[in-house]
């Protein structure tokens, strides 16, 4: 009589899978103080009060989103809808990556994953990953990725706007530039080969391209359309050559 295949244990949700998680990101957390730092200095550079640039960064936890938004904060009246489509092309990748981490965790009650997903990070999801991987299936050890970034980047956040609140000079300490140089350095090492090269040539024409033809901050949703639909073909040729 043949055996059966061993069939991968269930997921659970744990005390000692968040503690996992927490230990495995202890490591990491730290980075985020100083991106905390520069966005509360440039939240308070596009007129946000300090109370402002911390609740954003309380109730969103999107440091890349985040960033992108202020470019959009300085219009009158607020562009609620063009805010709202910037984030979510800016963390579009975080429905590959949330998909990539499911059949993991899927026995679990959605009530349970969706909660603990919204929190989820580059760095907590590559963690959590690579942690089920190595069959520790405990979406535990996603919300202890969390709980250890989350008040770094508040913390962050809340320093740079207090401290630029208080008189600093953000250009004669150079916080102005560290906007370029987080997405110089998102850039960098999210680059996997020449098939990224593409949508990085999509994304700079279309922005400049509305850049110098469009009023307003245009360029940013633009250069994110057009990053997206290029991404969006190579991806389907990638598909065919397979």
């Amino acid at each position: 009589m043949e055996s059966l295949p061993d069939q991968p244990e269930p997921a659970t949700f744990t005390r000692a899978g968040i503690l996992h998680g927490m230990k495995l990101t202890m490591p990491y957390s730290i980075s985020a103080l100083p991106f905390g730092l520069a966005f509360g200095a440039a939240a308070l550079g596009v007129g946000m009060t300090p109370g402002e640039a911390i609740l954003m960064s309380v109730a969103a936890f999107a440091g890349s989103a985040q960033f992108a938004v202020l470019a959009l904060w300085t219009a009158m009246p607020l562009p609620v809808a063009a805010i709202i489509l910037t984030a979510f092309l800016v963390n579009a990748r975080h429905i590959v990556m949330g998909a990539a981490l499911y059949p993991y965790i899927s026995n679990l009650p959605l009530r349970q994953v969706l909660p603990v997903s919204a929190g989820m990070t580059d760095a907590g999801w590559a963690i959590t990953l690579q942690a089920m991987m190595n069959g520790r299936r405990d979406l535990g050890i996603l919300l202890g990725t969390m709980i250890m970034q989350w008040p770094v980047w508040v913390g962050g956040t809340a320093v740079g706007a207090l401290i630029s609140s208080g008189g600093l000079d953000v250009k004669r300490w150079g916080l102005d530039v560290l906007i370029a140089g987080v997405f110089a350095t998102s850039v960098v090492g999210l680059y996997r080969g020449r098939d990224d090269i593409w949508p990085w040539i999509a994304a700079t024409a279309g922005t400049v391209g509305a850049l110098l033809w469009l009023p307003g901050n245009w360029y940013i949703l633009i250069g994110g359309i057009c990053a997206g639909l290029a991404g969006l073909i190579t991806s389907r040729d990638e598909e065919k050559a397979a």
